[in-house]
């Protein structure tokens, strides 16, 4: 079978960025219209027919029946994906609690390689040990094998009407079944952020608790009208440095729209503007300088509500954005920022059209400037009078905290709302009323004395920007 498949036909040639910028193969799609049914039953003609006299399903009444399912969920994953590569790890013991298992999927994709309709790339090794100087390397860490739709199964699923654009229209997912997610540390790779791998956990009343907020969201969502562009199939919650000694889930904890990576939350700020919720336009509520703001409240300070955080004197509103990136830097690192990483530079210069012009901006003067003004970051990276050092990671878990809890305040008053990490997009007509939910869930969460601390607010409509006045 091996050698066959090294046959098999590929599609051009792909560098090692696109493949790290895969998306995860959840298997949870299903056929949601007759045409991708009969896709479904056309490719499941040819596995059958493909896998005549193998043993490939060892009991075939109990596994060939879970075929066709299978096919459908992996087409889901394939032509959802605009083209890009996704990958599914073959280890048997990631398929624990998997709607496909893995008595099916592997030989389901060997089988969908030798005909042609999935190209394929073999999980490789990411990094290496040696148990001592002189043995050899072995690997510690391996990539995911990863998977492609062949202009084969392109060509196939365009017969029946079904494209990259509109394949989200035939295939389903329903709501994510396992809405809480454990993950280990991010890691750096050729310097790129990579998520860290997803662990698996036993349950407390704590995880209980935060998994059933996510689905009663999901389920009230659900029932929600989204036009405009807008895609959101629910939220799934994702806590990270989930391998700590003292991990209690309160690391990270921010609301991902599903499917992964083609989602409203991939959009732009103007094309989310575009959206509707149950035929309105909307609105979307940005809690300013969120970090920041909870990093004075952590200290017990107000941060001024009436001032922006980023302008700062002496270098002026011109060097406003990259204040801005230096203090989201700084909070990304274990203190101070000292040397600007080469990814933010990327970044930048993307966003920007142009460089970001070190020589004018060098990191560490820049950030005396910036200490001077708030001197309060000078001490990022040190221990709060708990002892405890805090990382972006806290600072994430209480942002996503706030969030959280004003979309359940909404939802108990009947307003549906979708989250953008550090914002909040409401129907126009309650525009106010998503605001002092943000409002009230912050001062909820952070308090100095008895007062609660006021976040600032920019909203953003198709008419344009304005903050909130309470």
């Amino acid at each position: 079978m091996k050698n066959a498949l090294s046959a098999a036909p590929e599609t051009e040639a792909s560098n090692g960025d696109e493949l790290r910028d895969a998306t995860f193969a959840s298997l949870e799609g299903h056929a949601g219209t007759e045409a991708a049914q009969a896709l479904t039953e056309v490719v499941n003609e040819q596995v059958l027919k493909q896998l005549a006299h193998t043993e490939f399903f060892g009991e075939p009444k109990t596994h060939r029946k879970k075929l066709k399912p299978a096919i459908a969920a992996f087409l889901a994953d394939l032509l959802s994906a605009d083209g890009k590569w996704v990958y599914r790890s073959l280890k048997k013991d990631g398929f624990t609690g998997a709607p496909v298992g893995a008595r099916v999927f592997i030989p389901l994709q060997d089988t969908m390689r030798l005909l042609g309709l999935v190209e394929h790339r073999e999980g490789v090794a990411e990094s290496w040990f040696r148990f001592d100087e002189d043995g050899p390397p072995l690997a510690s860490r391996r990539r995911a094998s990863r998977y492609r739709p062949t202009k084969k199964l392109i060509a196939l699923a365009g017969e029946h009407g079904i494209s990259f654009e509109n394949s989200l229209d035939h295939f389903h997912y329903g709501l994510p079944k396992q809405p809480l997610q454990k993950r280990a540390a991010s890691t750096w790779d050729a310097g790129r952020k990579v998520q860290g791998r997803r662990l698996k956990f036993e349950h407390t009343d704590l995880s209980l608790k935060l998994e059933a907020d996510v689905r009663q969201l999901n389920e009230f969502l659900a029932k929600q009208t989204f036009g405009g562009g807008c895609i959101h199939h629910g939220y799934v919650r994702i806590f990270q440095n989930g391998s700590a000694a003292d991990f209690n889930w309160d690391q990270g904890g921010r609301l991902y729209s599903q499917p992964a990576d083609r989602n409203y939350q991939q959009q732009g700020g103007e094309k989310r503007l575009e959206m509707t919720i149950n035929g309105s336009p909307v609105v979307e509520i940005d809690l300013r300088a969120s970090y920041l703001t909870i990093f004075y409240a952590w200290h017990g300070v107000q941060l001024d509500r009436k001032q922006d955080p980023y302008v700062i004197p002496g270098i002026g509103e011109e060097a406003r954005a990259v204040v801005k990136l230096w203090v989201a830097a700084t909070f990304g690192s274990t203190g101070p920022l000292r040397k600007w990483p080469t990814v933010i530079l990327k970044d930048y210069e993307l966003e920007h059209g142009h460089p970001l012009d070190t020589n004018r901006y060098p990191p560490v003067q820049l950030g005396k400037v910036i200490i001077k003004h708030h001197p309060i970051l000078g001490q990022w990276g040190q221990p709060l009078k708990d002892g405890r050092v805090r990382t972006w990671a806290d600072l994430m878990f209480d942002e996503s905290r706030v969030i959280v809890a004003a979309m359940q305040g909404l939802m108990r008053d009947g307003v549906p709302s979708l989250a953008v990490h550090d914002s909040l997009i409401v129907p126009e007509e309650h525009e106010r009323r998503g605001a002092m939910a943000l409002m009230g869930a912050f001062g909820g969460h952070f308090r100095i004395g008895h007062i609660p601390v006021s976040p600032s607010l920019k909203i953003s409509s198709r008419q344009g920007e304005h903050l909130f006045v309470p």
